[in-house]
This record gives C-alpha cells, structure tokens and sequence, in this order.
C-alpha cells in the first residue's frame, strides 16, 4: 500500500507545490512516482502513480487534452506539471479537462526539481508499506487472541475501535446474535448495498446516514458460506490510512464470520432441541405426559393453559417440500416472541408451527391470529405466509393434539379452494370439514360429475351462467325475487335458468334431495378437484 495524496502533498518537494484542479482526488493513493517526457508514457503506467511531467513530449492542445482523459482512464493518482520551460503557464482546457475527470493537477514551482518530489515521496511509500505491514500483524494478533480466547461481539468492537481509532458498530438481522446498542441513531444499510457487499466479499467505503446526517465509514460484510449476515461498520474519515482500516475491518470479518457461525450452531442444536419437544408434545403416545410437562417449562408450556395449534407455509418456492431453513425458524421465533412471548415455535414436517397461546375463549383469539400472520409477512418478508391453517382452542396435552390435527386439515383444505384465502380457521370450514376427508375419492368425484360437472360443461359451450345462477339462487335463500335482482335478470329469466338445471342434472330445486345434492356440488367446486 502506498499513501494518500493529501499525506504527499505534505513531504519534501510537494509541501511548496500547489493544487489547481481535481481537488476530489486528495484521497486517491500513491503506490509509485514517475517521471514523463516522451510521447507514449501512457502504455508503461499502471495505476496509481503521481506523473512528473513538464508537458514537453505533449505539445499540442489537442494531444494534452486527450492525455489528461488517458491519464484518467488508467486510474493514475495525479499529474505534477513544471509548467515554466515549455507551457508558460498549465492552460485553462487542461485543468477544466482535469476537474471534470476528477485528475488532481498539481503545479511545480520553478525552484523546486524532479528530485526534490520523487526521493521523499518514494521513500514515505517504502516506508509505509513496512509500518503497514507491522500494524497488520499486530492488528491479527490482537483479534486472533480475542477468537481463541472466546471473545463475545462486544469484546471485538472494543478492540477494532482501539485498532481503529473510531466508533465501531456491528449490526446483523439474526436474532441469536446479542448485540450492544449504539450510542447515536443510525439508518440500516439498503438491500441494494447489501448485494454489493455480499458480491464483492470485501469492505468498502460508504456514506451512511448517523443521526441524520451523511458520514464516510468503512463497512465490512460478515459471511456465512457466501450469505451476508451481518456487517462491521467503522465510523469516520479515515483516508490517512484507508488501506490500513480496510485490511483491520477484513481481517475482523473474517474471525466475527466464526464468531457468528459457533452463535447459529449453537442456536441451530437449541432449535432442533425445541423441535424435538414440539414432535413429543403433538404425537409421542408412549411418553409420560407429567415427564413432558416437565420438560415443556424450559419452553414456558403449561399444561392448564388454553393454546391453538396454528400450521403455516411459507411463499419460498425453494424451500417447497423441505424443511424449513433454521435462519427463517429463528427469525420467526424471534418476532413472534416480540409479541407472544409465551408462544413455542419450530419445524413440523414441512411446516412452521406454532403453538399459540389463548388468553380469551371467545372470537378475539382470531384476531390475535390473523394480527400473527400480518406481523410476519410485515417484519420477516412481504407475503411471507403462504397458507395457514388454525386448529380449536383446548387445554391439556390430548386436546393440543386435537388442534394440530385440525390445524393440518384446515391448511391443507385452504390450499384446495379455487380463490384460497391466506389464512383457514378450522372453525369456519363447515361442510367443508366432511368432503376434506373425501378429496381425491371416486365418490366426492362421481357426485361432482352427477351436479355440477354437467353445469359447468353447459356453461362452456352455452354460456348461461348457469354456476352462477346455482350460487347466487343459495345465497339469496331460494328466494327468486332477491336471486334475478341480484342477477339482473327477469323473474321468468331465472326460473328457465332453474328448469334447465333440473333437466341436466336430474336433480330438482323443488325437493330437498335436489336441492342437497346441488348445493354439495357446488362446495365440491369450491375444492381443486
């Protein structure tokens, strides 16, 4: 690493120049000092040099302007120009060229020689190089005795911001991690910055917003197998000695990645724990029930009080038919006992369950449900729920049990409606509840054929409306006056639309066979059959 141009401007020769463009550059670094006077130096650069030059091999407005935007595209530091023996004076095109390319021009006093810039400045950058390398180490060493010696999150802010010499925050979205407040306010990251950082694997500078207002920082990503899971920031301007600070917050990442995997595999082996107590709890029959009921107070479950089982899916598409991934579990967990404290949550089959606590027996523990299912999709992703279904309120093991059957019944069921509602409570389903056992039977299929299978394929080709008759004719309690108002059609209209429906299926609205045969018909419809 070489260093900064504001530092070389303050050695040997450079203390007497002065800066006349590109001012914006001060915080590029200097890894090498060349000097130019022939035509094609631009080939022989790589990057990152201050160019001595008295502009004598580029005499030509036009070749000069083009060089400054050469030397802008190669990234070079900046061009020291010793204007007296040939330019006169740095022409006005050069320097604008130069301000809007970002290029610092620095203009050389006649008294001051090559030499006078290039042996100080070269001699900081060796010199540099090895202090570097031994703030490295050191740095290492102070982080790697606070890994092995099981240093917690708060001991290695301490030590970054003793390495650093600036506040440190760490922040991360895994709710197992503990970590400390800051003492100012300060505006998360964007998801936009997050795949950058994520992409790039490396910290890098940034303007992120400290109580209000716009501060440089260097921010450090924290990876577990590639995924972004945290991030180390470093607050300040710290351009003197940029490489430095972006080689402490790298190294630091890299044992706080460590840190952060011990923290999930712990919590990954307590959630499986979790997991292994809910399976016990729902369907261990050889299992003494007080034994259990001592083992559920590690999770705050009383066998006195009222809880629902509540079953959802989540919309991962990925994740469809697996279980799902402990860092979702966790963050679940996490906001649900934001709110339920009391609540147990973990991986059921291929489902999150949750067995929710009831404090009132009456309909506002519906309430507290579907508030549940909008907190998700509100903190842990946008329409996060896919299905979910709610089991009966009990109390006791047996009737806990009861709900969890009821809960996978009603989920399955709202996932078969043709228009499926996000959230399915056992309690409403009905009749539903009976042909949900049936689904897939020749018999739920051959009563579908006999009813409403025929009016559908009547519909197709006839275009009566004939489905919509049928429901709107139930909904408005066989009433036909209520039925063609709501349909906008003549009484006479309707009771053809009736007639024929009794001609297709066999089955009359003027008997109650008929009438129960359709009206199952049409709940079979409301199921993907």
């Amino acid at each position: 690493m070489g260093i900064t141009l504001a530092s070389a401007m303050k050695i040997g020769g450079l203390k007497e120049c002065r800066i006349l463009a590109g001012r914006e550059g001060l915080t590029k670094t200097i890894d090498n000092v060349t000097i130019m006077e022939v035509p094609d130096v631009t080939r022989w650069l790589k990057g990152n040099e201050l160019l001595i030059t008295s502009f004598f091999a580029k005499n030509e407005p036009f070749d000069q302007r083009r060089f400054i935007q050469q030397l802008s595209a190669i990234n070079t530091s900046a061009l020291a120009i010793k204007p007296y023996h040939f330019l006169g004076e740095i022409p006005a095109f050069i320097l604008e060229e130069a301000d809007k390319f970002g290029l610092p021009i620095i203009e050389i006093p006649e008294k001051i020689s090559y030499l006078d810039i290039l042996s100080p400045v070269m001699s900081a950058i060796f010199n540099n190089k090895a202090l570097l390398q031994e703030d490295m180490e050191q740095a290492n060493k102070i982080l790697r005795e606070v890994s092995i010696n099981g240093g917690k999150v708060t001991d290695f802010i301490e030590a970054l911001e003793f390495l650093t010499r600036s506040e440190v925050t760490i922040e991360s979205w895994l709710p197992f991690i503990k970590l400390p407040n800051s003492n100012f306010e300060i505006v998360s990251i964007t998801e936009e910055k997050i795949r950058e950082l994520e992409l790039i694997k490396h910290p890098i500078r940034l303007e992120r917003q400290r109580n209000g207002e716009e501060v440089s920082c260097i921010v450090a990503p924290i990876l577990l197998d590639g995924v972004m899971y945290g991030y180390i920031t470093s607050w300040g301007d710290q351009t003197e000695n940029l490489q430095l600070y972006l080689s402490i917050l790298e190294q630091a990442s890299v044992f706080l990645s460590l840190e952060f995997l011990r923290l999930k595999v712990r919590h990954d082996v307590e959630q499986q724990y979790k997991n292994d107590f809910i399976q016990e709890l729902l369907f261990n029959n050889s299992m003494n029930f007080q034994d259990m009921i001592e083992k559920g107070k590690k999770y705050q479950f009383d066998n006195k009080k009222m809880y629902t089982c509540i079953l959802f899916s989540t919309g991962d598409k990925e994740h469809k038919n697996k279980d799902v991934d402990a860092t979702k579990i966790s963050r679940v967990d996490y906001i649900i006992r934001q709110q339920w404290s009391d609540a147990i949550i973990g991986n059921i089959r291929n489902y999150i369950c949750v067995i929710f606590p009831v404090y009132d027996a009456n309909n506002e523990w519906k309430d507290q449900c579907k508030a549940l299912c909008n907190y998700l999709d509100a903190y842990v992703e946008r329409r996060f729920v896919a299905h979910m279904g709610v089991g009966q309120t009990y109390t006791g093991i047996n009737g806990l049990r009861k709900s969890f059957v009821q809960a996978e019944h009603a989920l399955k069921l709202g996932s078969y409606f043709v228009t499926p509602t996000t959230i399915t409570f056992y309690d409403d389903l009905g009749v539903y509840r009976l042909l949900g056992e049936l689904i897939g039977s020749k018999e739920l299929t051959d009563l579908f054929n006999k009813t409403v299978g025929k009016l559908i394929k009547y519909d197709e080709s006839h275009h009566l409306k004939l489905i919509e008759t049928l429901e709107a004719y139930f909904e408005q309690n066989e009433n036909l006056k209520k039925t063609s108002n709501y349909l906008f059609i003549h009484v006479n209209t309707l009771k053809y639309r009736i007639q024929k429906i009794a001609s297709l299926t066999g089955y009359s609205l003027h008997d109650s066979n008929g009438k129960v045969m359709l009206y199952l018909g049409l709940k079979i419809n409301k199921l993907s059959i």
